[in-house]
């Protein structure tokens, strides 16, 4: 092994052990690296050794490093530890082997001299933008745009005028460069005569545009002027900055100005202005953006619109609505939304105020971003209107008050069932009323239904039949105990609904009256309905989760009740064959021998035997074997044969 190779691996470990600190003042650690830069080691271990001088290096290391640079395999390596070196001594370095360099390696120091910000180099980078190499040229153009400042600035501009695309280009690029860094420095006189000089002088549009832009930003007041000519004027390079710029600059004028613009611009042009007026969001810009929701132009028409939801306030609310009650398609859907955007302001009591005087397709508008806004303090107001006479702003408020009410309000909502003046208005309520309930069921995992069960044991018929139904939807004590008792009731309307709701319950403790329901001597339909939502509470319900042998037992105590009808049978064996256990498959097998089900319990009897032939291979293969003994569908046959080889083979 190479001794520079050795001695490379004692200083990296040196280094990785020691602070810093230690490093930096540490010697004897870039002696050994200089004098694996001066030994005859190979290219790798003379990499290395410049890695870490990068790190560690001073200016002692800086005539080794320099040595490198004419190397065409080290340059970069050298370049690279010195680029970032404290001190004129490493600048020094590069520029001197400027001169001695030249292709690839020529341009890789003029690259550094740029990165380390060499104004020593200017005079040098200047005279080599004439260069014969276009790669030379270009770098050098670029060095001086990096560097910057006014001495690059003229070494730039006293290059000749005349050059070939790419350094042309380059040199337009660092003319720029030196701009813009002039103005972020606060300089914008200097800053404005190169944009100006670059703006008349070239045609490129992307050079213009970018010209122009620094106008704008350079020229101070003047610059809202040249911004405002140019949006309005024909020219499209200075055009498309000026309306670029118009959203980022600060300032009221600014704001006046672009306002000012949409009456006297072309639909195109008044379309980039509202939306640039939105993006600002200077609410100053409101009247003038309001006028054009009228504009004969529909795109313009739907910019504005789109714009007052970010722009507008509670005095725009009536006019969106009216949009929104008017149009059809993006208008109608653009006017909903800016309802539904507006935040400056008093914007809900604005709605609610302009509700007494709209008409009524105007006024659901209203009510409906009411309820989409999400603000409780409508509340009060949308129940009034719910009591009211007038049926559509009656339906609109129960809408509105299902988005909007909480746990709060059930007492309220129920009281609005109760206090219903027709069946229409009962309807409404009661779907609020559930709406609301099930949304606090999802988000807290439960809903008390204690207020609902007292107004349906107190409560008149019609109220006690609107309300059973929505207990079914609830997992709470209060709404089990009331279905509970209403099925038993002597009315057969509220019978009927109490085992309809029942029968829609996803509360896993029903399951046991379910099953009551279903071994019943009542009407057949309720027996084939409790059925089925044994079937669906017990495997096709998410999160609800009920133990396997619960499930068993109702299936099994189904099946050991009164006799079941081909249908009832069906039905069962659906919920059979989703349960992956031995027992369901005890039940399934059976019934293969009832011709009139044998379909739906062969059906049933392969998906049992497929889901648990791993643990039970004996079980499910004798199972198959009887499916393949009795059924004549050639489908059965052959799940049956695949699944009982798939066990055969393991």
């Amino acid at each position: 092994m190479p001794l520079g190779y050795l001695a490379l691996i004692s200083i990296g470990v040196l280094l990785l052990i020691s602070p810093p600190s230690a490093r930096a003042a540490d010697g004897t650690a870039e002696e050994r690296l200089i004098a694996i830069l001066q030994s005859d080691t190979s290219p790798r271990d003379k990499d290395a050794a410049c890695a870490q001088l990068k790190r560690i290096g001073t200016k002692e290391c800086v005539p080794a490093l320099a040595a490198l640079l004419t190397d065409q395999q080290l340059s970069h390596s050298a370049r690279y530890a010195l680029e970032s070196m404290q001190g004129p001594e490493a600048g020094a370095a590069l520029l001197d082997a400027l001169a001695q360099t030249s292709g690839s390696n020529e341009v890789g120091i003029i690259n550094s001299l740029a990165a380390r910000g060499e104004l020593d180099a200017i005079p040098q980078l200047g005279r080599l933008q004439s260069d014969t190499n276009a790669d030379v040229a270009v770098a050098s153009c670029e060095a001086l745009g990096r560097i910057g400042g006014a001495k690059a600035l003229a070494a730039l501009e006293e290059a000749a005028s005349s050059s070939p695309g790419a350094v042309n280009d380059a040199k337009i690029d660092a003319l720029l460069a030196i701009a813009n860094k002039l103005l972020t420095q606060g300089e914008q006189s200097a800053a404005q005569k190169i944009f100006q000089r670059l703006y008349d002088g070239e045609k490129s549009d992307n050079v213009r545009l970018a010209a122009f832009r620094g106008l704008i930003l350079s020229s101070g007041a003047r610059g809202i002027d040249l911004m405002s000519n140019a949006i309005a004027g024909a020219d499209s390079a200075p055009q498309g900055a000026a309306l670029q710029l118009a959203s980022s600059l600060e300032g009221a004028a600014v704001t006046k100005s672009l306002a000012d613009l949409l009456a006297k611009t072309q639909p195109p042009v008044q379309i980039a202005l509202l939306q640039c007026l939105a993006q600002r969001g200077d609410a100053a810009a409101l009247p003038a953006v309001a006028s054009l929701a009228d504009s004969p132009d529909s795109d313009v028409r739907l910019a504005a619109i789109s714009a007052l939801g970010d722009l507008g306030d509670g005095s725009v609310a009536i006019l969106l609505a009216q949009k929104a009650a008017a149009t059809t398609g993006a208008e109608r859907n653009a006017a909903r939304q800016s309802l539904l955007d507006l935040r400056r302001g008093a914007v809900t009591g604005a709605l609610l105020e302009a509700i007494a005087g709209a008409n009524p397709t105007v006024r659901l508008e209203l009510l409906r971003a009411l309820g989409s806004r999400g603000d409780k303090t409508a509340l009060p107001t949308l129940a009034d209107l719910a009591r009211g006479d007038d049926d559509s702003t009656r339906a609109a408020s129960c809408q509105a008050l299902a988005l909007l009410a909480g746990l709060p309000e059930i007492p309220s909502l129920i009281q609005l069932v109760v206090d219903a003046k027709s069946d229409d208005a009962r309807s409404e309520a009661t779907e609020a009323l559930g709406v609301v309930y099930q949304r606090i069921q999802s988000q807290t995992g439960h809903a008390d239904a204690s207020p609902m069960a007292e107004a349906i044991q107190n409560g008149p018929l019609q109220v006690r039949l609107s309300l059973l139904p929505i207990c079914g939807g609830l997992n709470d004590a209060a709404a089990r105990i009331i279905l509970q008792v209403e099925v038993n009731d002597s009315d057969p309307q509220i019978r009927e609904a109490a085992i309809r709701a029942e029968c829609d319950t996803r509360d896993p403790e029903m399951l046991p009256d379910l099953v009551q329901l279903a071994l019943g001597s009542g009407e057949k339909k309720f027996r084939l309905l409790a059925i089925g939502a044994c079937v669906r509470l017990s495997t096709r319900e998410e999160n609800v989760n009920i133990p396997v042998a619960a499930k068993l037992g109702a299936f099994k105590t189904i099946l050991d009740g009164p006799p079941l009808d081909a249908a009832e049978q069906r039905l069962l064996l659906s919920g059979l064959g989703a349960v992956a256990d031995e027992q369901a498959l005890a039940l399934a097998v059976p019934m293969l021998d009832d011709q009139a089900v044998r379909p739906e319990a062969a059906r049933a009897v392969i998906q049992i035997a497929g889901a648990i032939s791993g643990a039970r291979p004996e079980a499910a293969a004798t199972a198959l074997k009887k499916v393949l003994e009795v059924s004549t569908d050639p489908t059965a046959q052959k799940e049956a044969q695949a699944a009982l080889q798939h066990i055969q083979e393991k």
